[in-house]
């Protein structure tokens, strides 16, 4: 059903009247007052359309209901609101609103409508799923009633309002992000490339993307390396191959930025740590008495070459005799206590026991592929101060 060009004010208000008298005379409901007004495009003041009665004072509000939509004005929302004074002999009304896209004819069917709502109150019809980029034109009815309303006093052909969604500017994106690797390994190629809002990458974009660890993402204290952490963009995307960390932990990401565009963030990776090459001692070993346990428990880290403790290290630690401090070169360190397997990266030796007295006595901790490792001196003595 299209909009009526041909309009005759007074014609169509007597037809009206004669109409109506007659049906009122029958003694059917009269509703004369929700039809003044109605049957064309416009027909109010403010382009708002209505009468002094039916649906007055017609209105387009943005979805809070407040802020208007001027005719042929846009919302940056997939929302609107209709607002109408219902004028009518009935307690309450029903108002229905149809809308269409520009350029496609109305069909006499509603897409919303208010709630019920009493004579002389503001009906207010939520309209949503609107397109984006699109103009609409609608028009108005009170449930039951023949006549639509149009809005607008504009042509048919122009919009009542246009939806225009607000257009993200450009921005960084992780097309290839970090994954978890060796400490000082080279990672797997990083990329970033700059998008517009649609996710399409801007292929003339050929600036500068600076890649660092990002500031609330770096558990470990790890600086990014490799070299090469500033790289001009080709095609709209920046391809870092040569970054290495040596600081082993988990949850680490890395920031990307550019002049004048936000800086994103990568997804979460991790650094593994490196196989064990170096002894550590986190407990050394204290004086002790003969054939006693040395107390507290020797402890032994097996680190990396970067210094991360070597969490999976698969093999056996021993601690042996490193200076023999007895008088005559002669003491033995219990075998029952040397060999400990590590608890990811640390063995404990809560056996080492030395059968003779002596002064300057050391350890020597390694494994297979790991260094020597010499403790600090203690004594064994007769009894301890």
């Amino acid at each position: 059903m299209r909009k009526n060009k041909d309009w005759n004010p007074s014609a169509t208000f007597i037809a009206a009247f004669s109409a109506v008298s007659a049906v009122c005379a029958l003694g059917a409901a009269c509703h004369f007052d929700a039809l003044i007004g109605s049957g064309r495009k416009g027909g109010g003041g403010g382009g708002g359309g209505g009468g002094p009665s039916g649906l007055e004072t017609l209105a387009q509000l943005r979805s809070d209901a407040k802020t208007p939509i001027p005719v042929g004005g846009s919302t940056p929302e997939q929302s609107i609101v209709v607002r109408a004074v219902v004028q009518d002999t009935a307690l309450t009304r029903v108002v229905e609103v149809e809308i269409r896209p520009v350029g496609t004819d109305f069909r006499g069917q509603p897409n919303a409508t208010s709630a019920a709502t009493p004579r002389g109150e503001p009906a207010l019809v939520q309209v949503s799923g609107l397109q984006d980029n699109t103009g609409y034109h609608w028009q108005a009815r009170m449930e039951g009633d023949t006549a639509w309303q149009p809005y607008g006093g504009n042509p048919e052909s122009a919009a009542d309002l246009r939806v225009a969604l607000p257009v993200a500017t450009n921005h960084l994106e992780f097309t290839q992000n970090p994954t978890t690797t060796t400490a000082g390994a080279t990672m797997a190629p990083v990329k970033v490339t700059l998008k517009d809002s649609q996710g399409n990458a801007i292929t003339t974009f050929t600036g500068n993307v600076h890649l660092d660890m990002a500031p609330n993402a770096n558990p470990g204290g790890a600086t990014l390396g490799g070299g090469v952490v500033d790289v001009n963009a080709v095609a709209g995307v920046a391809m870092f191959s040569n970054l290495t960390i040596t600081k082993a932990g988990s949850g680490y990401r890395l920031e990307a930025s550019a002049d004048g565009i936000a800086a994103v963030v990568s997804s979460s990776f991790g650094i593994n740590p490196g196989p064990g090459k170096y002894p550590r001692y986190l407990v050394q070993p204290s004086n002790t008495t003969p054939n006693r346990p040395i107390t507290p428990a020797v402890q032994v880290a097996i680190l990396d070459v970067y210094g991360n403790v070597d969490t999976s290290y698969p093999y056996v630690v021993y601690c042996l005799m490193g200076n023999d401090g007895s008088p005559g070169k002669n003491a033995t360190l219990d075998p029952s206590g040397t060999g400990r397997a590590p608890n990811a990266g640390i063995a404990t030796f809560e056996n080492l026991k030395i059968d003779q007295l002596g002064v300057g006595y050391t350890l020597d901790c390694s494994g297979t592929h790991v260094d020597q490792g010499f403790s600090t001196s203690f004594n064994v003595l007769v009894s301890l101060p």
